[in-house]
């Protein structure tokens, strides 16, 4: 499957906010070696809230128009609302909101952004982000089969052999789609790239070129004592082609593996060149050794911006600190592509 988004915007047209994500700071400086292309908030972040979330919004302004688009709410309404607001982004010029996957951090504000978004907006989502998640990580390392889970999972906890295990919430169908009738939001649900605006498609579902770079530990729960090993195929990012720049890649949490997203990205649209790539990589629970892969890999494909957040975790922020086109992302973060 290709889309054909090959038109591409303009460099200049493009802004691209972080709404809400895990730090806010005020002492983190704009850095003059991108040259307008990343801004940081600076002394403004002072009015602005922090969370275990990530949004981002999308804006193009050309020709006299303006279109905006969402990636994601984050769990706090108050933090997504709040921060829009002091960023200068009105919910109600939504014109698609586009969720990254069925993980709370990701859709816990949807219930109070739905209100808030005009008539007639679109809510774009994966039909499988309504599966109920589970997190199993063992003090070993070692990931459980699914098959061996439902059987287990009572024994290995009362061993204490457990570091996490936990059953995520789980966002409710019926609420989401009856809120949105009632607010005349039309709901999309698919698993094939979507074209969002010209030079802008969804990933639709992501190819695993390896599937072992996709996170472990997470299943999904079918009943009490069944689980399915979770691959993610639910998860959703999105690409932006920016004339004679390349490829924009904004993601989640990239739990299919930030390679492998890219990787997608470029076999989808046809663009090997990439220019941006920001958001969630979730390498927090990766050993050094497969961190380092993917810093290699980033040195290789060598984009003019590199910014993890959220769940990327500060192994590979340390490890990419050097490299030119590393940057913070905190609340408030913009990108002028």
């Amino acid at each position: 499957m290709s889309v054909n988004i090959s038109e591409g915007i303009e460099s200049g047209k493009v802004t691209i906010k972080v709404l809400t994500t895990n730090t806010t700071s005020i002492t983190v400086l704009t850095e003059e070696k991108f040259k307008g292309l990343v801004t940081q908030p600076e002394a403004s972040a002072n009015r602005l809230l922090g969370e275990h979330g990530l949004s981002m919004s999308i804006e193009v302004k050309e020709n006299g128009e303006s279109h905006l688009f969402l990636l994601d709410t984050g769990g706090l309404s108050q933090a997504v609302i709040e921060n829009s607001t002091q960023l200068g982004v009105n919910l109600n010029d939504v014109e698609k909101l586009i969720l990254s996957h069925g993980h709370f951090d990701h859709w816990g504000a949807l219930p109070a952004v739905i209100p808030l978004l005009h008539e007639g907006a679109e809510l774009i989502l994966n039909p499988r982000v309504f599966e109920q998640n589970y997190i199993v990580i063992t003090k070993s390392g070692e990931e459980i089969p699914a098959e061996e889970l439902g059987e287990n999972l009572r024994k290995l906890d009362k061993a204490g052999k457990l570091k996490l295990n936990k059953k995520l919430p789980s966002l409710n169908k019926k609420m989401i789609m009856d809120l949105a009738e009632k607010h005349k939001i039309k709901i999309i649900e698919t698993n094939k790239p979507m074209k969002l605006y010209k030079g802008i498609t969804t990933s639709g579902e992501i190819e695993l070129f390896d599937k072992n770079e996709a996170t472990k530990g997470f299943y999904i729960q079918r009943s009490r004592k069944e689980f399915e090993k979770h691959l993610f195929r639910d998860e959703t990012s999105i690409y932006i082609n920016v004339k004679d720049k390349g490829l924009v890649v904004l993601t989640g949490c990239g739990h299919c593996g930030i390679k492998n997203t890219i990787k997608h990205g470029q076999k989808l649209t046809g663009i090997d060149k990439i220019y941006v790539v920001a958001g969630g990589f979730h390498e927090e629970w990766n050993p050094v050794e497969k961190i380092n892969e993917k810093v290699k890999y980033f040195e290789e494909i060598n984009p003019d911006v590199i910014c993890g957040m959220h769940c990327t975790g500060f192994e590979f922020n340390k490890l990419m600190a050097d490299h030119p086109a590393h940057t913070l992302g905190v609340v408030g973060t913009e990108f002028h592509i």
